[in-house]
């Protein structure tokens, strides 16, 4: 049971960053900051362009061309993940720029396609951008420092969600739907700026643990990717709970999404709609990532981090089959949305603080990106055989208590996994000391002897 946080540890929460690492942490803060503010400025605009021209009944062809894609994306970034990372991120930014040039022009009076492919790229821009910042973060720093830090940096991305969002609300009339893909792009190039000076001051910083090593040759082909993570307890865990926290709320977004499609009409009034109520969580969320997620870290534990948006996303199932009333998906999609950003996903990021470099460049992208959006491609294949099948909201419903229980059994089996290497680690770590304060007296023994 979680302890109540008083305002003294409140305060020692938020203002306990070492002076050493708070422009480290400073620039990670700002780096995804800038990263969501652009997913949040494109975020609506998605979803008026998609909804208005191309229709909710096909999202279920999008989510499966996003596993597509995805797997795509990922196998060509496999070919590069061997370069230095200034080098690696910063090309894939600078094509994410190009990218965003190109939809300018291609989407005014592209049709319904090329809104499904603005749809589909937008998930790979935001899952390949927030993994590589992670990527980041995680090989800079340990899981002590990460359990400090982690919720702060992460509140880079509240405020990036509601600075995104109030940029959408106040400009989308003025400027219109597609100029905003302008704005989008010079966020973008902001953040490069900022990692490439991020990377000046951390470019010799690699903080790994040796707790999990993977053999480097192999991680050289995928199959050898597939058979590290079936041979290990902790990858396995990890993958299936990676899956289900995407397949889980793709089924409430497509119940949300029918929701907003009923609320408003025309691109820029759904565009408008779906700002504002994201600027609104947004706030909120940011509150929370800055002032608790790192004491509800250390208070809560993981296992409370990383399972309690799948019981939230259950107990609104439940209540909407009993009750009916539509409220009950717009609050279990947004209440999804900011435990995910908040506390899941410092928790998740931090049990990847034990394993090794090798994981965490060969193994971690494919389960982040090519299991993640696969995940949404099995959940647009669901969808799709409920719309053949006649069942409806309550096939749709039936499927996400389903995948919402599979995303628990993930969670508590993964903390289990994450607490048994961090104990190993400690042992390993002990052991060490007590070695090498041996090695210290035998050499202080033998140089009184001399």
């Amino acid at each position: 049971m979680a302890k109540n946080l008083g305002a003294k540890e409140l305060l020692q929460g938020l203002f306990s960053v070492p002076k050493e690492e708070r422009q480290r942490a400073s620039l990670l803060f700002g780096w995804l900051f800038l990263f969501i503010t652009t997913y949040y400025v494109l975020r609506p605009v998605r979803r008026g362009i998609v909804l208005d021209g191309l229709g909710n009944d096909n999202m279920c062809f999008v989510y499966m061309g996003t596993a597509l894609v995805t797997g795509l994306t990922v196998y060509i970034y496999s070919r590069f993940a061997h370069l230095p990372r200034r080098v690696l991120i910063g090309t894939i930014y600078s094509v994410f720029f190009l990218n965003l040039l190109g939809f300018y022009f291609a989407l005014p009076g592209g049709g319904s396609l090329m809104a499904g492919v603005f749809w589909v790229w937008l998930d790979v821009f935001s899952i390949m951008g927030v993994t590589l910042f992670w990527m980041y973060a995680n090989d800079v720093y340990d899981s002590a420092t990460a359990r400090t830090l982690f919720g702060i940096i992460s509140a880079g991305g509240g405020l990036g969600a509601v600075t995104g969002s109030s940029i959408t609300v106040s400009l989308v009339k003025a400027l219109g739907t597609y100029n905003m893909l302008l704005v989008a792009a010079a966020l973008v190039l902001s953040a490069l700026a900022l990692f490439l000076t991020l990377e000046k001051t951390s470019r010799a910083t690699h903080m790994r643990r040796p707790t999990m090593e993977v053999k480097r040759a192999d991680l050289s082909r995928w199959d050898e990717v597939f058979k590290a993570i079936l041979a290990s307890r902790f990858l396995l865990f990890l993958s299936l709970l990676v899956c289900f926290e995407r397949i889980t709320p793709d089924f409430i977004q497509y119940l949300y999404n029918d929701v907003l499609h009923n609320m408003a009409s025309g691109v820029d009034a759904i565009t408008q709609l779906d700002a504002g109520l994201e600027r609104t969580r947004g706030v909120v969320e940011f509150v929370v990532e800055l002032c608790f997620v790192s004491l509800i870290l250390k208070k809560a534990g993981t296992r409370f981090c990383l399972s309690s948006s799948a019981a939230t996303i259950l107990s609104a199932v439940v209540l909407f089959a009993l009750v009916g009333n539509p409220l009950f998906i717009v609050c279990a999609f947004h209440l999804d949305e900011g435990m995910r950003h908040a506390w899941f996903k410092s928790a998740k990021e931090l049990t990847y603080t034990v394993t090794s470099r090798d994981v965490l460049y060969n193994i971690k992208p494919v389960i982040e990106m090519f299991f993640y959006r696969f995940a949404r491609g099995f959940a647009g294949l669901a969808i799709y055989f409920t719309q053949v099948l006649h069942l409806g909201v309550k096939g749709v419903m039936a499927l996400t208590a389903l995948s919402s229980f599979v995303w628990l059994f993930a969670a508590f089996g993964l903390t289990r996994e994450f607490e048994r290497l961090e104990k190993e680690k400690a042992t390993d770590l002990v052991s060490e000391s007590s070695k090498k304060a041996a090695q210290d007296e035998k050499k202080a023994t033998v140089e009184t002897v001399v």
